[in-house]
């Protein structure tokens, strides 16, 4: 196991009351708690490393010494390697503290992902702001491409510093080629581009976020089970060629549903073929319009973006 340098944390956290070491403490000692919380997560000791104690004079200067605190290293079943330890004072308000920490190389390197757009990309903000507000934070946004150059999103990008392109087929075929190419040829060429783009930037997740270029190729299939897609509609219905944007919700309204929502799948060869991996529905009110049905569902896009991602970086790394 090929563990990340070893971070200084020096933090609480909350054991779990039925988890400490009994053997331990029938030798008068705390106990390691086999179980904790700490920053909203729950860790489990998987094996122990070591054990020791530090000694500190009494104040009373009789050269007495008394055990000031237990010291535990050990691996939990995530990985991590952790050492914590528990000030022995004997009142109730003792408390278990984190001290360092060492994490697993491959499980805790964030997972370098591609976004691809096409519009105003607030849904590419909403994971650059995830990202930003929460220090594990599984992934990176390391790369940002756009299938139109005058996109917004390309400016989001720019502000957080990420690295921006644009892949058109006028941008990578050249105008004249470009104006002569059919729709598979045209999707072929971005396709390449983009997975040449992702290559040098050793992207391992590439996320749709609105991209109006279908892919294809090499680029699916170097990418299998490592693209993710955002479809504003409750697949398998309402899916494929012609499926975006408005289209979808005015198809949603004319066939009379009483819900609808956005779905997060994987990209295979199809057009919104590939596992869904989760959904967020919402109702159909009377009186909808696509405008007012998507204004719902706009949210609720965000955040299953998000956890899209959270999903497909565990995959990857394990977790």
């Amino acid at each position: 196991m090929t563990l990340l340098p070893q971070e200084f944390i020096s933090e609480s956290i909350t054991p779990l009351g039925s988890s400490f070491d009994s053997s331990s403490m029938a030798r008068g000692e705390p106990g390691l708690p086999g179980v904790f919380i700490w920053r909203g997560k729950e860790y489990r000791v998987k094996t122990m490393i070591e054990a020791k104690k530090t000694l500190r004079s009494c104040r009373n200067g009789s050269g007495e010494h008394y055990i000031n605190k237990h010291y535990y290293a050990f691996e939990t079943e995530s990985g991590e390697v952790m050492t914590v330890y528990r000030k022995r004072s004997g009142s109730k308000k003792d408390s278990w503290v984190l001290l360092t920490i060492e994490r697993n190389k491959k499980m805790n390197t964030p997972v370098k992902t591609a976004v691809l757009v096409s519009g105003g990309g607030t849904n590419l903000q909403a994971l650059i702001d995830y990202q930003k507000e929460h220090i594990d934070c599984p992934y990176t946004i390391d790369l940002v491409v756009s299938s139109t150059k005058d996109a917004f999103a390309l400016e989001r990008a720019k502000k957080s510093y990420i690295k921006t392109e644009v892949c058109s087929p006028y941008s990578v075929m050249g105008s004249e080629k470009a104006q002569s190419a059919d729709r598979d040829a045209k999707r072929q060429a971005v396709s390449n581009a983009v997975m040449e783009l992702c290559k040098q930037e050793k992207i391992e997740v590439i996320v749709l976020a609105g991209f109006l270029t279908v892919l294809s190729g090499a680029l699916v299939h170097e990418y299998s089970g490592r693209i993710i897609n955002l479809h504003p509609a409750l697949l398998p219905k309402f899916g494929g060629v012609g499926m975006w944007g408005h289209h979808v919700h005015e198809a949603v309204l004319a066939s009379g549903e009483n819900e609808s929502g956005c779905t997060v799948h994987l990209v295979d060869e199809g057009c919104d073929t590939g596992e869904i991996l989760l959904q967020k529905k919402v109702a159909v009110l009377e009186g909808d319009t696509p405008e007012t049905l998507y204004a719902r569902i706009a949210p609720h896009e965000h955040d299953a973006m998000i956890e899209g991602l959270l999903l497909l970086s565990g995959r990857i790394r394990g977790v």
